[in-house]
This record gives structure tokens, C-alpha cells and sequence, in this order.
């Protein structure tokens, strides 16, 4: 047998924070020492969009500012647009109530791993908390995610899209069901958009959503979805497990 690994992926020209893992596949892993390390052991890094309020922009980290990206774990702050390799979906619920909101009076945290069951009010099908309020406007409580792994050179990180972003993380799960690929078989381009919300009294806040584009017509090598869909199984025994999750994940749910 031939010991020659293929040659390292050379994806097409882009303008943006190319974050894809182009060695994934084309060179052997050092796993020497890692014989008692399982997938379920691990508490992945978490990629999101910065906001005003978001810790890295208020304690005043090196070029955080809203609307950038910042990678927790090797504490990076990435300007977008990013592309990246998806290996995985899953999904989450949260309940975290808001002092602001009067709504909320009474409410417990609660955490939902895989959007089926919650820490504290249990089966969520049957959840009165994740439907929207007598009035007009009112937000569930309970928020669901989409969750996404991405690969990238430092490792696998996830990415998590609710609320104002949860329609774009729709539209690219509507794609991808109509293809007969996996999701790793393209990559995947990942924007932040500025959004104005309309407050009382006349007032404006500004944020930032997320919307992805599956980038259909480049297909990724063989080699490398072999070992994107190798940590796509890994994931999955986790995630079957209960105990799959970003770092931000396990720090809401404590």
C-alpha cells in the first residue's frame, strides 16, 4: 500500500478571512498521548459576531468591534466575510430570562442540548415557553438555534444561529436539503449584516445578524470530506451522548 497522502486542497481565490481547513486529510495527525481522549471530552471553541456589548468590545480587546467576528479559545478577533467548512448540524434551545423584560418574572434558566429536553421545564415539544406572547411582538422566552461545526485551521469551532439570525440558517438548511451532498462538500461563506431595531421612545439600537451562503458551485476534494465526515461521526456519538457542546454552551447551562 502507498503511504503517499494526497496534496494539500487549493480552493479558489477569495476575498474575505479564508478560515478552511485546506490540510484536513493531507497530512497524518499526530496522536501520540491521546489513546484516553473521545470527542465526548470535548468542549469546542466558540465562533460568533461581535456586538456592542459582546465582553471582547467592552473590555476593550485589540480590534474588537461590532459587526467583526470573534473565535473564543485562541481569543481572535476575524473581520469577515468568513468561509469555512461545515462537518455538522445540531440543534439547542435556551432560556435565559431578562431583567428588562417584565414578561420574564418568575422564569428559571433552562438548557436544552439537543432542543428535545429541557434542564428545568423538561420536554420542550410541549414547552408553553417557546411560543410567542399574547402580544404583539413579544419573543418566545425559549429561543432555538441552529447550530453549525465549522472546520477551521485551528480546529473545529461551532457557530450558533438564533433569533435574528435563525431564518438564514434556514435558508441554507432548505439547500442543502434539496442537494444530495453533505454539507462538507462545499464550503461556506458566513457575512455579518447591520440591523436597526426600532425602541420606545423614538430610539434606535444597532446590531448585527449572520447570513450564510453554501457555495454550491466549488466542490470540495475527496480527501478532505473523508475527514470532515470522520469528525461529523464523532460529533454525532457525542452529540447522541448529551455531552456535545461549544464552550459557551456549557458556561450558560452551569
Amino acid at each position: 500500500m502507498s503511504d503517499n497522502l494526497p496534496t494539500v486542497w487549493q480552493p479558489s481565490p477569495f476575498e474575505g478571512n479564508d478560515l478552511l481547513p485546506v490540510n484536513l486529510g493531507a497530512t497524518r495527525a499526530n496522536t501520540i498521548g491521546r489513546d484516553n481522549i473521545e470527542m465526548q471530552d470535548l468542549i469546542l471553541p466558540n465562533l460568533s459576531v461581535l456586538q456592542g456589548m459582546s465582553d471582547p468590545v467592552t473590555q476593550g480587546v485589540e480590534d474588537a468591534k461590532p459587526g467583526r467576528f470573534w473565535l473564543s479559545g485562541a481569543e481572535e478577533v476575524l473581520e469577515g466575510p468568513l468561509r469555512v467548512l461545515i462537518c455538522a448540524h445540531t440543534k439547542s434551545r435556551a432560556l435565559f430570562p431578562k431583567m428588562e423584560r417584565p414578561e420574564h418574572a418568575g422564569l428559571m434558566d433552562c438548557f436544552s442540548r439537543d432542543g428535545i429536553s429541557g434542564s428545568h421545564y423538561g420536554d420542550c415539544s410541549s414547552c408553553k415557553h417557546k411560543e410567542w406572547g399574547e402580544q404583539r411582538g413579544q419573543a418566545p422566552a425559549c429561543s432555538e438555534s441552529h447550530n453549525f461545526t465549522v472546520l477551521t485551521p485551528q480546529g473545529p469551532a461551532m457557530i450558533r444561529f438564533s433569533r435574528t439570525s435563525f431564518q438564514a440558517a434556514r435558508r441554507l438548511l432548505t439547500a442543502w436539503s434539496m442537494s444530495s451532498n453533505p454539507l462538507w462538500a462545499h464550503p461556506t461563506i458566513i457575512t455579518a449584516r447591520q440591523q436597526v431595531k426600532q425602541l420606545p421612545n423614538n430610539k434606535t439600537a444597532t446590531f448585527y445578524s449572520m447570513d450564510l451562503k453554501w457555495v454550491q458551485r466549488e466542490t470540495v476534494p475527496s480527501h478532505v470530506q473523508a475527514a470532515a465526515q470522520a469528525i461529523y461521526e464523532q460529533i454525532s456519538q457525542a452529540h447522541e451522548h448529551g455531552k456535545f457542546g461549544s464552550a459557551e454552551q456549557f458556561k450558560e447551562a452551569e
